[in-house]
């Protein structure tokens, strides 16, 4: 979604990331150097949800036998994408300064920024945590005694 949006109107996208000053968003279109950011914004956005289909898919698909190759696949996936949904609300939650506690001005992006970066936030620190899932040093151990 966040690919569709940036593309069709970078401008509405770049304007809704934070509160302006004045209360509204500057006037008149984007630069060219912020258009072009934010398209390559968006392709990066893309192109990290279409990992994510990919990796998980494959090893969902051509690991199902194997679970401890499963779990270091999506493991070597979600630990850096952990970090960055981190990294990524920090910053957001930085870069709002004295209008972070101020909710109800944030605008709707803003508030989707939060609301996505914590529910994909809260899986994979559950996955981490080895909530729901097999976990080879826990359950491994088990299994061979078994």
């Amino acid at each position: 979604m966040g690919f569709a949006g940036a593309m069709a109107d970078p401008k509405t996208i770049h304007d809704a990331q934070a509160p302006w000053p004045s209360g509204s968003a500057p006037p008149g279109p984007l630069a060219k150097a912020t258009q072009v950011t934010m398209i390559q914004l968006a392709h990066t956005v893309g192109l990290l949800g279409l990992i994510n289909v990919f990796v998980l898919g494959a090893a969902r698909k051509y690991l199902f036998a194997h679970p401890v190759l499963q779990e270091k696949i999506v493991g070597a996936l979600f630990t850096p994408l952990l970090f960055a949904d981190v990294v990524h609300i920090i910053i957001t939650w930085w870069a709002l300064g004295d209008n972070r506690w101020h909710f109800w001005e944030w605008s709707s992006l803003l508030w989707l920024t939060f609301l996505t970066g914590f529910s994909l936030l809260i899986p994979r620190v559950a996955w981490h945590m080895g909530v729901g899932r097999y976990v080879d040093r826990r359950d491994g151990q088990a299994h061979r005694k078994a």
